[in-house]
């Protein structure tokens, strides 16, 4: 932070890469031997020596080596992580689906997830799931056309599902969701009931929401374990009490969020989800006396409650792959459940190592079974209409959890308004701004309306007193990216850093001005939640240990949710202090030099 005569202040320049939002996860691997040594290398005529009382044999002096701990002994890694599978019942039930698998079920750090059985995706990507798209629940939804949508599913296609052509040789059936659905029925060996096809097929997509979540309970309530994937599914599947998802909340649990926008925005997800249920009932069922029924009638034997629905609701909405179905260029979208793949969790894009993409439903991808044949060669015996999971980076052990991205550019509060969670150090969070007016110029005590501060001047800053550096933790990289993001208007783009900028000491003045409101609003909202982060890190760690009274998993989500809204705005406020005091400090040494410029060589 040095000078020069002219008052000039020459900053060093960052280096490559420090003002990135997170590390490389990529570890170095030792490369693989080339060759094998021969063995005959390895043969040496060497006399046996003989054992003595004084001399123990060669295999008790191996024992105690052994013991002492030798050199070529290989330790055996310490697992991270809990088998669920302990009786293979999940891996039994993925194989009588037909599902190719290179995935197992356990818990580690972010609970229940998918860990890979053993490393995979070095090298090249690999498959680790493929689903079957007659395994799936697909459903069309929006108010899009709901017949053939724009050419249908292909003729190819509902062959391999098992419907074949005309026989007077016309176009194959072009109902996409027809073929489909046929094709889930056929494998579950049931029938779905007349009202959830009359749904689905509604050009009105409050009806088509319906028919999934309808789908989705008589899936998991009908037909034989043994058959039916999705009734033996069921048992996997969080129930209502182990759910997080706010559509389940009740005031008591909404109230932990401490954040009143995102409860009214659950509440009205609730009652629009009830809405839906109710309206549901009075087009399709009526007591005979004409007053509407409290439950839904799926079919005899099989009724289901506004509590009922609300479940598939929140499953629906937190576990649903929305893809186009039908030929290239279709727009005709739908909603997929894929059992099996759902269990993998999410996190920040940065440690993303799986994506998930919907094959083999367009002409251009299945033409012919001859093209069938080719495509499961070249994609690892996979082939056909199919959900498919497969690595984006390698995978070393098999405690390196899966990890998918439900929305890469989504805030905490719409994930938790969605999913039910929330990410430690999300990049997509911004912290508000000051309201009120901010004085421009102590001297004449002008005030002006709150501006954003000089983002590239900001990131140095922030180097250059230490706060970013490459011993900053990823989530804390990631956290002041937003402080940076939300005081700046956005964050900037350093490749694209002029590499000049001037300041004068009116404009010093107004930066130092601007970041104390933007510190005084923050510290505000600090203070204005019920709770501080110490008092939420110590419900979080007893709600770990089971010590919390009348924790939920709904109300362990609602106080992460809290205190990682305030770890941000803390961030916030400890980054912005720091910038005020770096200028200050060097407005102090440029006074005499007449201006406060930087120009970068």
């Amino acid at each position: 932070m040095g000078t020069t005569a002219g008052g000039v202040h020459r900053p060093r320049r960052a280096s490559e890469g420090e003002m990135a939002t997170t590390a490389s996860a990529m570890p170095a691997t030792a490369p693989a031997r080339p060759f094998a040594r021969p063995h005959d290398w390895r043969r040496r005529s060497v006399p046996r020596p003989r054992a003595s009382a004084s001399s123990p044999s060669i295999a008790r002096r191996h024992r105690l080596v052994t013991r002492a701990g030798s050199l070529f002994e290989v330790a055996t890694p310490t697992r991270t992580t809990t088998e669920l599978d302990e009786r293979d019942a999940f891996k039994r039930l993925m194989e009588r689906a037909g599902v190719k698998h290179r995935v197992r079920l356990a818990s580690g750090a972010r609970g229940r997830g998918l860990f890979p059985s053993g490393p995979v995706g070095w090298g090249k990507s690999a498959v680790l799931l493929s689903v079957p798209l007659d395994v799936c629940i697909v459903a069309p939804f929006g108010d899009a056309d709901a017949g053939a949508g724009a050419g249908g599913v292909s003729a190819a296609v509902a062959e391999e599902l098992g419907f074949s052509k005309d026989p007077e040789g016309e176009k194959a059936k072009k109902d996409t969701y027809g073929i489909l659905r046929a094709a889930w029925e056929k494998r579950a060996g049931v029938t779905l009931p007349e009202t959830i096809t009359t749904l689905s097929r509604s050009g009105d997509g409050a009806d088509r929401e319906l028919a999934v979540a309808l789908w989705v309970l008589f899936a998991t309530r009908s037909g034989d374990a043994e058959r039916n994937v999705w009734r033996a599914y069921a048992e996997w599947l969080p129930t209502a009490e182990e759910l997080p998802s706010l559509m389940l909340a009740n005031d008591k649990e909404l109230d932990q969020l401490q954040d009143e926008a995102l409860k009214r925005e659950a509440k009205a997800t609730q009652n629009a989800a009830d809405k839906l249920f109710l309206d549901g009932i009075k087009k399709n069922t009526k007591e005979t006396d004409g007053s509407a029924s409290d439950f839904f009638v799926i079919r005899d034997g099989l009724e289901v409650t506004a509590e009922d629905a609300r479940w598939a609701f929140a499953l629906v909405a937190s576990r649903a792959l929305a893809s186009p179905v039908g030929d290239d260029g279709s727009s005709d979208f739908a909603a997929i459940l894929t059992p099996f793949f759902d269990m993998a969790n999410s996190d920040d894009v940065s440690l993303v190592s799986a994506s998930k993409s919907v094959r083999g439903t367009a002409d251009a991808d299945v033409e012919n079974a001859a093209r069938v044949v080719i495509e499961r060669g070249l994609n690892q015996g996979v082939g056909g209409p199919r959900v498919v999971l497969e690595t984006t980076r390698g995978l070393e052990s098999a405690d390196a959890e899966i990890l998918i991205s439900y929305d890469p550019t989504a805030s905490n509060a719409e994930l938790m308004l969605r999913y039910g969670f929330s990410l430690r150090g999300n990049r997509n969070e911004r912290l508000p701004g000051p309201s009120g007016s901010i004085r421009e110029d102590a001297k004449t005590a002008k005030t002006r309306k709150p501006s954003f501060l000089e983002s590239e001047i900001l990131r140095f800053a922030l180097e250059e007193t230490g706060l970013m550096t490459e011993e900053t933790s990823a989530e804390e990289r990631r956290r002041l990216f937003v402080a940076v993001a939300s005081a700046c208007g956005g964050f900037g783009n350093p490749e694209e850093d002029q590499g000049e900028w001037e300041l004068d000491d009116a404009q010093v003045r107004l930066e130092i001005a601007c970041a104390e409101a933007f510190v005084d609003a923050w510290t505000k909202q600090l203070r204005s939640f019920d709770t501080d982060l110490k008092q939420d890190e110590a419900a979080l760690t007893a709600a770990q240990t089971g010590s919390l009274p009348g924790a939920t998993p709904r109300i362990v989500a609602a106080i992460e949710y809290r205190a990682e809204r305030k770890r941000c705005l803390e961030t916030g406020v400890r980054a912005l202090r720091a910038y005020v005091e770096w200028l200050q400090e060097e407005e102090e040494e440029e006074e005499s030099a007449g201006g406060f410029v930087d120009q970068q060589e």
